[in-house]
C-alpha cells in the first residue's frame, strides 16, 4: 500500500463530540483526519474504540461504509446507541469518508453484470468524465484501505476478526471490497445493497460469511432480489444470515439492522485459504 501521512486529531472541527485531552492510545468516540496525499486533501474518519481496550489483547475491527450523501457520522446518527453496542461486543468501529458522499468505494458503474451498480441515486451535475469518475472511485477505495492501515497501526487489531458493513451505496461498496479483498474479512454485511441482474462475484466470497438485509418496505424488486441472492448463497453452501425488518424503509432499516449485523459478526473468524 502507498505510504500515507500520520493521523492527526480533528477535535476542534467537530461540533458532535466534546473536546477532550488526547490519550495514547485513545478510547471512546473520536473524530479523526489524516493527510490523503493522492487526493490532495485532509480526509476525515470517525473512530470508536471501546473503553475497555487493552493493547495487550487483540481486538476485532468493523469497517462501516456510509450511504450516498452521507459522511463518517452516518451510522452514529442512524443509531445513537451504537457506542453501547460496540462496548458490549468489544468491537472497534471505523467509519471512513470514502473520499466523498458519492464516490462508491471503487465499485464501478460502467461494467454491467460484473459489479454493483447504482440504486438510482442522483448523479453529479454535471456528470464527471469517465476517466475522472474512474479516478474518483479508485481514490474512494484507497481511502478505505488507508484508514484500515492507520487504525491497525495504532491499535492491536486482530487480523482474523476484521469485518465490513455498509448501507445502500455503502452496501454496494461492501460487496465490491468484500469480494475484491475476500482474504481480509471474517464476515461482511451489505445492507440494502442487492439489485436484480447483477453479478456480485459470489464465488469469491465462498469462504466469507455474509449477512444480507433489506427493508420490507423497500422497492419490491430489490426485496425479491435480496431473497433470491440468499437462496443462491445457501445453495452454494455459504454461511449466510438474512434480516428483513417488515415495516422498514430504505432509511429506517439501518437502526434495527445494525444490531443484527454486529451479532452476526460476533463469532466469525477469518477462514484460511485452502
Amino acid at each position: 500500500m502507498r505510504r500515507i501521512a500520520s493521523c492527526v486529531w480533528l477535535l476542534a472541527a467537530s461540533a458532535l463530540l466534546p473536546l477532550s485531552a488526547q490519550q495514547t492510545p485513545a478510547t471512546g468516540d473520536q473524530q479523526r483526519q489524516y493527510r490523503f496525499a493522492e487526493a490532495g486533501t485532509d480526509m476525515p474518519y470517525r473512530l470508536y474504540v471501546p473503553r475497555s481496550y487493552d493493547a495487550a489483547r487483540k481486538i476485532p475491527l468493523v469497517v462501516a461504509l456510509h450511504g450516498y450523501g452521507g459522511d463518517q457520522n452516518y451510522f452514529f446518527a442512524s443509531l445513537p446507541s451504537l457506542p453501547e453496542l460496540l462496548e458490549r461486543h468489544g468491537f472497534i468501529l471505523v467509519a471512513p469518508m470514502g473520499l466523498a458522499k458519492d464516490a462508491w468505494y471503487g465499485a464501478p458503474l460502467s461494467i454491467p453484470g460484473n459489479a454493483p451498480r447504482s440504486s438510482g441515486a442522483p448523479t453529479p451535475t454535471p456528470p464527471r468524465a469517465p476517466e475522472e469518475e474512474s479516478r474518483y472511485r479508485a481514490l474512494s477505495e484507497q481511502d478505505v484501505l488507508n484508514v484500515i492501515e492507520l487504525v491497525s497501526a495504532e491499535y492491536a487489531v486482530d487480523p482474523d476478526r476484521m469485518y465490513l458493513l455498509g448501507h445502500s451505496m455503502g452496501g454496494f461498496g461492501t460487496w465490491w471490497l468484500g469480494q475484491k479483498y475476500a482474504d481480509r474479512w471474517a464476515a461482511i454485511a451489505p445492507m440494502s445493497g442487492v439489485l436484480p441482474n447483477v453479478d456480485y462475484q459470489l464465488a469469491r466470497l465462498e469462504r466469507v460469511p455474509v449477512h444480507v438485509s433489506i427493508g420490507g418496505q423497500e422497492n419490491p424488486d430489490w426485496v425479491d432480489a435480496s431473497r433470491r441472492q440468499v437462496e443462491t448463497m445457501r445453495a452454494m453452501g455459504m454461511t449466510v444470515g438474512y434480516f428483513e425488518p417488515a415495516d422498514a424503509t430504505h432509511g429506517s432499516m439501518i437502526a434495527p439492522t445494525l444490531p443484527e449485523a454486529l451479532e452476526f459478526f460476533a463469532d466469525k473468524v477469518r477462514k484460511p485459504a485452502p
